[in-house]
């Protein structure tokens, strides 16, 4: 895990190792441990790499790295989980290896198989493959997009590669500059750029998810798609729910046990919530029962943020998932001193526009790395496509309200009504009920049948200002699949979970912390994409397959716990209270100014208007 970079000279120009070095180490924090640079043809071609060690942390495992009696060169940010297995068959068909890395492998897959070595990886990823004897240069990424990896573009001129956007206020010949269209995207749907592979600067884009990119001088790039998801559904998955239940946590469990091979500890972000108590529950059975080869021994330790006397606070929950399986539990609290500068700093280094600051997940990587652990297990992914969201459920609800059984109806509705806070739960429950009463009489009525069945209910999607061009050859294109296969498909590749992926990554490498995701295995993802709709949503539950396969296998009221809050920053609360003077400080514009004051004195700001607020601060920071 570390930061990459590189240019590529196109005019024939020389990449100075001064200017090479600056852009590289720009990105210090992604890999504390160690730094690499090299120049090729002529100077033209410059790779550098920030090392974070995890796997051989000897200097055998230094980059950028080469193969093949230095034909191939390789600058790499992240970990192909199976490298064991995968140098195995390569030592069979006659490689030889000289350091113990994932990185060596990858290199002799790409040696062995080109392109199509990227089919064999079990991982994430984040790539560049020089190749001396061809002149190309060769970009890929895992097929999720968990290891980041921007570019500039400048035809006859140069194309520069990095892991972060920020990277690029240090290239020279390159001034990064906000993009006013872009930015206005980003603020009208802080979920719009991040799937769609753009950012709100100006030339800097996204290689996509399941992409890659083969760079000849005198060719402009092409991002050419090497993995879809439909090519990848199980045609065949157990008829019962209970079966199902047994694969996935079959697949489940392999995905934990490959992510805990590190010759570094490894600890758990543990919220107390579904997923990571899964994650949790799952990592420590494993180091209990199995006999695991090459692990750290210390990776049965959990971290969990704590915000004392806020409703965010979920310690309880964290404590019960920890004491189930009898493992130690450490809690990071955000330090309120200073936090208005804790803020800004954290925001300056994540280099993106959100609707929250980062500064409360990225404690919990902060403070795990003061104990001494770079490699954390993370449960993300689940949300996105188990109908994790109220909003997704809402969106399966109203359809069902006009085009739907009652039976979906009252389906969904009890999911609902179960995501709320207890206090709530009886009021929205005489809610639903109302609604499906007026169903039941609005669809007794011949009129509303006659026009159920000659106009189907359409699903309205976000409108945007404007519409971007796809930077793929074979973009996603979901609009065949019914409503409910259409949102989690959406949610998973291109709205939601993009961002999110993007959020965790900076949170904790700006901590010089990796994230492993078992939820983000492509093979339970392709698994959980492969199951029917009542096998993700049902019996009162949202992520049902994951709460079956858990059972007996963690804490109980955890399984079942359908209120949830999660690790997010209480920025309702600070911009309330300690952060009040400094938020209208730090806003420039006195109608935004009077809005605010007006806020304060008739019940303090809204969520909804928190995150307008925040949303004007963070995109004003980054410009």
């Amino acid at each position: 895990m570390c930061g990459i970079a590189g240019i590529y000279n196109l005019n024939e120009a020389s990449v100075s190792l001064e200017t090479l070095k600056r852009f590289t180490d720009s990105m210090i924090h992604r890999g504390p441990d160690g730094a690499g640079y090299e120049l090729f043809e002529n100077n033209t071609l410059g790779l550098g790499q920030r090392r974070l060690s995890i796997l051989d942390l000897s200097e055998a495992g230094k980059q950028p790295m080469s193969y093949a009696n230095g034909r191939y060169w390789m600058t790499y940010n992240g970990e192909v989980f199976n490298f064991i297995e995968i140098k195995e068959e390569l030592l069979k068909l006659g490689h030889t290896f000289k350091s113990e890395t994932d990185s060596e492998v990858i290199l002799a897959a790409y040696t062995q198989w080109g392109k199509a070595c990227l089919d064999r990886f079990n991982g994430m990823w984040a790539f560049a493959i020089w190749d001396n004897l061809e002149k190309t240069l060769f970009l890929a990424r895992d097929r999720f997009g968990i290891k980041p990896l921007y570019y500039v573009f400048i035809p006859n001129h140069f194309i520069a590669f990095a892991s972060e956007t920020g990277a690029f206020k240090y290239l020279d010949g390159f001034s990064r500059e906000i993009d006013p269209k872009l930015l206005e995207l980003n603020l009208a749907d802080t979920y719009a750029l991040e799937g769609l592979g753009y950012t709100p600067f100006k030339n800097v884009l996204q290689l996509l998810p399941g992409h890659l990119m083969q760079i000849k001088k005198g060719e402009a790039p092409k991002q050419k798609r090497w993995w879809h998801i439909d090519e990848h559904l199980h045609k065949e998955i157990p008829l019962t729910l209970e079966a199902q239940a047994e694969k996935f946590y079959e697949i489940f469990r392999d995905a934990c046990r490959i992510r805990l091979i590190s010759d570094v500890p490894v600890a758990t972000a543990l919220s107390g919530g579904l997923d990571s108590t899964a994650v949790y529950s799952t990592v420590f059975d494993i180091l209990q029962t199995e006999n695991l080869g090459r692990i750290n021994k210390d990776s049965q330790r959990a971290f969990t943020a704590i915000f004392p006397g806020l409703p965010n606070d979920e310690h309880d929950y964290a404590l019960r998932a920890a004491a189930y399986k009898g493992g130690a539990i450490e809690t990071i609290e955000t330090n309120s001193i200073d936090l208005a500068n804790q803020i800004v700093n954290d925001t300056l280094r994540a280099d993106f526009i959100s609707t929250s600051p980062i500064t409360s997940i990225a404690s919990v990587y902060k403070g795990m790395k003061k104990s001494g652990i770079t490699v954390s297990m993370d449960g993300h992914g689940v949300d996105e496509m188990l109908y994790g969201y109220r909003d997704m459920v809402y969106g399966l609800y109203n359809n069902a309200l006009w085009s739907g059984t009652i039976e979906e109806v009252k389906t969904y509705s009890n999911v609902l009504q179960a995501m709320y806070h207890p206090n709530s739960q009886t009021e929205q429950k005489a809610k639903f009920e109302a609604y499906l009463n007026e169903k039941k009489h609005r669809e007794s009525g011949f009129l509303f049948k006659l026009k159920r069945n000659i106009k189907p209910f359409k699903d309205v999607n976000s409108y945007l200002p404007f519409s971007l061009p796809s930077l793929s050859d074979k973009p996603y294109d979901f609009s065949d699949k019914p409503l409910a296969a259409r949102m989690v498909y959406n949610e998973f590749f291109q709205k939601t979970l993009p961002a999110l992926l993007r959020n965790f990554d900076r949170a904790a490498m700006m901590n010089s912390v990796e994230i492993r995701m078992p939820f983000m295995d492509w093979r339970l993802v392709t698994y959980v994409f492969s199951l029917p709709t009542s096998s993700k949503i049902g019996e009162g539950f949202t992520k049902l397959i994951v709460r079956k396969a858990m059972k007996k296998k963690m804490d109980e009221s955890i399984r079942v716990r359908t209120f949830k809050v999660g690790i997010s920053s209480p920025v309702e609360y600070w911009f309330n209270h300690q952060l009040k003077e400094w938020v209208l400080d730090t806003i420039k514009e006195q109608e935004t100014k009077d809005k605010i004051q007006k806020a304060y004195l008739t019940g303090g700001l809204s969520n909804s208007f928190v995150k307008d607020v925040w949303l004007k601060i963070n995109s004003d920071l980054l410009k």
